[in-house]
């Protein structure tokens, strides 16, 4: 389906307030997500726009309604955040998936928790039994004090904790063969429950909930919410009627990513290495374990790497923590997270990275590379069979007050003319995901020996490379 339909991004809407299909589409969006019962007609004449919606357990099958318009059902969530940990539940909603697949043989069927709601062993045992075709979760991370009101950053400066399930559910998606899902932030709301307010993200925040989603390998985003008195993207009298400046940015940041999609559908995460005596039997036979004075444990992410910021006024030794089980390189463990030249590209050496304004008083943020391969049963790979890779680049620095301009990092990338084996660096090819256009990245030669490709982006966004290989790049033409 994603092969076919592309990079989901949908807006989660109610029935029961304002809602234009022709709203949706003009902010890119591929779909609208209904909360619970849906009106399709609002989607135009059948088959209509595509659509998605929550679905409760005791609805077996496909109303008379519905049927016109099943041709462009895209997905469907069993309830929302049922307690999966509870064996009775997930007795029950694995008996559902069992029952219901046969009524929905082209929807992809999936479950919704809140990040760090369903334990390891849980999840697992739902995967096994249920098979979903998709996993997803929501963690909203751009807050407010509730005792003042001010908005405040993310604990230490990072939005570590929605790394840390961007991870976990990444680890578990992987070798079932199964695309993630989250929830982006587009809402407001003040919860005395819990003494939690969540506030309005800003540009720059915007970009992070999407971009670094995508280098976590996320494909499909549910936005919460849409066209709900909470939404960020429109003001009183509520439905989609009245669009905020925060709509406009979600515009141009969908394209963005339907842009990137293209590729990013159509690419993986690499392997992560392993330790060869923790995982003999799944050790790639083209890759050299990694060094046994790591201590590495089978599962560490080794595919991603962290290049760490610092956070806090006149707190320039303190670094952001890393996302579990990334971890800290021993060469420099308060630079970035594990890293060992040669393993996931042949030809990235070094790297540095320059914050360009005075968001986080000046100094740097997080910088996030993520490596990709191509899928391997995706016949329009450009040389099917011959390793390739693709490098994502997130700048991770955010600032709830900032404009993005305003947390702009200069990023360097140093490679090596020749890399292992001696094998001649074949340049970089860059997406340009504004124009939708592979062009061939300006590199500037700094010695007999390497080459430096320099990026300035703003805060939150990102860049998607490929080191060439005949000029074409998947999804493209080129």
């Amino acid at each position: 389906m994603l092969l076919d339909r592309g990079l989901q991004i949908h807006g989660l809407a109610t029935k029961n307030d304002v809602f234009h299909v022709e709203s949706l589409q003009k902010a890119n969006y591929t779909g609208v997500t209904w909360i619970w019962d849906p009106d399709l007609s609002k989607l135009g004449a059948a088959p209509g726009f595509p659509w998605a919606r929550w679905i409760k357990e005791e609805v077996r099958g496909p109303s008379d309604a519905e049927r016109p318009y099943l041709k462009q059902l895209v997905a469907l969530q069993l309830a929302d955040e049922l307690d999966l940990n509870n064996p009775a539940v997930r007795d029950k909603a694995v008996a559902w998936f069992k029952e219901i697949r046969p009524h929905y043989p082209n929807a992809l069927l999936y479950m919704n928790n809140y990040g760090g709601q369903v334990n390891d062993a849980a999840l697992g045992d739902f995967i096994r039994r249920a098979k979903p075709d998709m996993l997803s979760f929501d963690v909203y991370p751009f807050k407010s004090d509730y005792t003042t009101h001010q908005p405040s950053e993310p604990a230490h400066g990072s939005p570590t904790a929605w790394y840390n399930e961007l991870r976990r559910y990444r680890a578990h998606a992987l070798p079932a063969g199964l695309p993630v899902a989250i929830y982006r932030q587009t809402f407001h709301a003040e919860q005395d429950y819990d003494k939690t307010i969540y506030r309005d993200p800003s540009p720059s925040e915007m970009n992070l909930n999407t971009f670094a989603a995508l280098a976590f390998n996320v494909k499909y985003f549910i936005d919460f919410t849409y066209n709900t008195g909470a939404s960020s993207l429109f003001t009183k009298p509520g439905g989609d009627s009245h669009p905020t400046a925060r709509y406009e940015q979600l515009t141009r940041i969908n394209h963005r990513a339907r842009t990137l999609g293209r590729a990013l559908v159509r690419l993986k995460p690499i392997d992560d290495l392993r330790r060869q005596d923790d995982a003999k039997e799944s050790q790639p036979t083209d890759r050299s374990p990694i060094s046994d004075d790591l201590h590495f444990k089978s599962g560490f992410t080794t595919s991603i790497l962290f290049i760490r910021g610092r956070w806090g006024a006149g707190k320039a030794n303190e670094v952001n923590p890393l996302p579990s089980d990334f971890l800290p390189d021993p060469q420099a463990p308060s630079d970035y997270s594990w890293w060992e030249q040669g393993k996931n590209d042949p030809y990235l050496v070094g790297w540095s990275r320059t914050n360009l304004g005075q968001a986080n008083d000046g100094q740097p943020g997080d910088v996030i590379l993520a490596w990709f391969e191509p899928l391997q049963n995706d016949a329009t790979s450009p040389s099917p069979g011959k390793p390739q890779r693709y490098l994502m680049v997130v700048n991770g620095l955010t600032h709830h007050a900032a404009a993005a301009e305003e947390c702009r990092q200069k990023i360097t990338l140093d490679f090596l003319q020749k890399g292992a084996g001696g094998s001649k660096f074949p340049g970089l090819l860059q997406l340009d995901a504004d124009k939708g256009a592979v062009r061939s990245a300006s590199l500037t030669n700094i010695g007999p020996d390497k080459l430096r490709l320099n990026l300035t982006l703003n805060g939150g966004d990102a860049v998607l490379l490929k080191i060439g290989d005949e000029g074409r790049f998947v999804g493209f033409s080129r």
